[in-house]
């Protein structure tokens, strides 16, 4: 029987796909361990560490693989794509400190909701009444977790929300990159603007870290990092409409860390929320196949 290559399109799915189900191991880790971190120094001297430590990681290669150095000519996506990250995490940082994790993980991944609602507005191209059908069944989802009526604003579950905006965005340009740029070049760029941003907040904090504090921050760093290389290099392979189903992963990543860490399991209309979010995702891209303009992109 003849091997299957990498050109093979059922093999690019299978790489993409293992990709991101190892990215979110790592993602799901820093989302929990900035529990503890932030708690200890503040969200921006987390943000800080993660991206600073990656960029030292990331350099040397750069520096080694690129023969034009850190060189780019698509410096406005690069710029977006980095502060769409940025902004994502940081609200997955802010809303983690006031909502349960499970609930962070699955708002902040609800990306297949948004995706195809950003490609509307940025190419207008036409939405199918099924693509409408699986974002209205995504969003009933993410009403029956949220429970407005016990709460009129939650502002932990809106960071959640505003982290799963920038990931859409930060996925379709990620795509757009991956196809002119190095992964590792995207990577640089995307942690130098992130250390850049965090430095003037987080010094405040930097006279009270403590040893285990510090290494704990290294940590995050590492594994951010990581998760960041995995995540970037699944674009080579398969687009966002397709990978973003198996961000849902983390939704399992974090109730096994909630109930080993914290001794906590979602209440059975969170976990009906999590069905209903998870269909109308599904169907989201399923149905986002269909849009006949730029699919390429998506």
């Amino acid at each position: 029987m003849a091997l299957i290559t990498l050109s093979n399109p059922t093999r690019k799915k299978l790489t993409g796909a293992t990709l991101v189900l190892l990215a979110w191991i790592f993602f799901t880790s820093v989302i929990a361990l900035s529990r503890t971190a932030s708690a200890k120094s503040s969200v921006p001297t987390v943000l800080f560490f993660q991206n600073f430590v990656g960029m030292i990681l990331i350099l040397p290669w750069v520096i080694k693989g690129e023969k034009k150095g850190l060189q780019l000519s698509k410096i406005g996506l690069v710029v977006l794509r980095s502060l769409a990250g940025y902004i994502n995490y940081a609200f997955v940082f802010l809303a983690v400190k006031r909502i349960p994790l499970v609930n962070v993980v699955l708002l902040s991944n609800a990306a297949p909701l948004f995706i195809p609602l950003i490609i509307w507005l940025w190419k207008r191209v036409h939405l199918s009444k099924g693509l409408w059908t699986g974002v209205i069944i995504g969003f009933v989802g993410i009403a029956i977790i949220l429970r407005p009526t016990e709460e009129i604003i939650n502002i932990g579950a809106l960071f959640a929300l505003g982290a799963a905006i920038c990931l859409s965005i930060s996925m379709i340009v990620q795509r757009r990159l991956a196809k002119s740029h190095p992964v590792q070049l995207i990577l640089f760029y995307y942690f130098l603007i992130g250390s850049i941003l965090s430095l003037p907040f987080s010094f405040e904090t930097w006279g009270a870290l403590d040893g285990s504090t510090l290494l704990l921050l290294l940590g995050i760093g590492v594994l951010f990092a990581t998760g960041q290389m995995l995540f970037a290099a699944s674009f080579k392979y398969e687009k966002p409409s397709f990978l973003s189903s198996f961000n849902y992963s983390a939704v399992v990543y974090g109730v096994l860390i909630e109930w080993f860490f914290w001794g906590h399991l979602p209440s059975w209309i969170t976990i009906a929320g999590i069905l209903v979010v998870c269909t109308g995702g599904i169907i989201t891209i399923t149905k986002g196949q269909e849009i006949t303009s730029d699919k390429k992109d998506l």
